[in-house]
């Protein structure tokens, strides 16, 4: 059996937290200078695109 498909590294669940994590400090900045957090600021746009609110 290869083990290397086992490895942490060659899991898509990791790859796709890894790049989640990423995200999220890319935007950490920006929404630190507003006050909200990355789980608020998709709240805050969702609530935008279903009731056109600022």
């Amino acid at each position: 059996m290869n083990y290397d498909k086992l490895k942490l590294d060659n899991q898509l669940c990791f790859r796709l937290y890894a790049a989640s994590r990423l995200i999220t400090q890319a935007y950490r900045p920006h929404l630190d200078k507003l006050g909200v957090t990355y789980p608020q600021y998709l709240v805050l746009m969702v609530l935008w695109e279903t009731d056109s609110l600022p």
